[in-house]
């Protein structure tokens, strides 16, 4: 039997979404089933929210109404970002795979069945889902899958290289860029990556009438914040002075934040010690981290 431990942070999010999130998982359980998959299934909410987001009775309901799966829920009374909720809910984990996503991402429901059948191989360390309406357009290799870097939005990895790892770098990264981060280390470990186009995710996004991703003022920030920690963390000192005066002169006040917070940390001794001198790894190709297949904004 196969163990799996899904795990989502939640920051003020609307029950009902939740549940149609929890109802996409119990068909994905589901499939596996009928398909000849024998799967265990914990699955955690992780509480990053002033005050709690479900009750004992929203508790019980899920519990209840979705019995093909084990549901736990942790609050904790303060705002963890992803990188630090998912380490939380990960350094505990027992299953032989743990699958972290989104809590607004609706699964397709042979999705996990897909994500498993790919990651078997010994040095695969991870396997990414597909998401609609926007697909990240990185570049993967056809034949073996291959790709350079996965998003958590969906994704599946070996627990064992998880902890390995030492999970994702918190102290640098609140949200973003802490998948790249963790993918990239986890390359630099000889581990490979792999995305599978079968593997299918419906992730809300607010699109412009153009079909472009409209960030929050958050997102704009905490992106921003983590392209100049990326550049850093990586050795490309050229790359964190371009986007600095790049934030300072042409940047809106978030990105301008974001480049003055930067400047905060490394006044205190705040910044992660570089790593990969050599770029065996780390890409930073315009404003991306590989090669991509298309861009949105042309």
């Amino acid at each position: 039997m196969i163990s799996l431990q899904i795990q989502s942070i939640i920051y003020k999010n609307n029950i009902s979404s939740l549940l149609k999130a929890v109802e996409s998982l119990s068909n994905a359980i589901l499939y596996c089933h009928k398909n000849g998959l024998d799967i265990s299934t914990k699955l955690y909410y992780g509480d990053a929210s002033p005050s709690p987001v479900l009750k004992q009775q929203d508790i019980s309901s899920i519990q209840n109404k979705f019995s093909n799966l084990s549901f736990d829920y942790l609050f904790w009374g303060f705002n963890s970002g992803t990188a630090q909720g998912h380490n939380l809910l990960g350094e505990k984990c027992t299953a032989e795979y743990m699958m972290i996503m989104n809590p607004d991402v609706i699964l397709e429901s042979s999705c996990i069945y897909e994500l498993l059948s790919v990651i078997k191989e010994k040095k695969i360390g991870m396997a990414e889902a597909r998401q609609t309406p926007l697909e990240l357009s990185k570049v993967y290799d056809t034949n073996t899958l291959e790709t350079e870097w996965a998003s958590t939005a969906c994704a599946i990895i070996k627990t064992h290289i998880f902890k390995e790892l030492n999970g994702f770098d918190y102290q640098t990264f609140f949200m973003y860029c802490d998948d790249l981060d963790f993918s990239w280390r986890l390359r630099l470990a000889g581990y490979k990556i792999v995305y599978n186009p079968r593997a299918v995710v419906f992730h809300a996004k607010t699109l412009s009438i153009s079909g472009s991703w409209k960030p929050t003022s958050a997102e704009i920030y905490y992106s921003a914040e983590a392209a100049i920690l990326m550049a850093y963390k990586y050795s490309n000192p050229d790359r964190v002075e371009k986007l600095l005066s790049q934030f300072d002169e042409i940047g809106g006040a978030d990105e301008q934040k974001a480049a003055n917070e930067f400047r905060k940390r490394k006044h205190t001794n705040k910044l992660p010690i570089p790593i990969d001198p050599e770029h065996r790894i780390a890409r930073f190709i315009g404003d991306f981290y590989s090669q991509m297949r298309f861009d949105y904004n042309k």
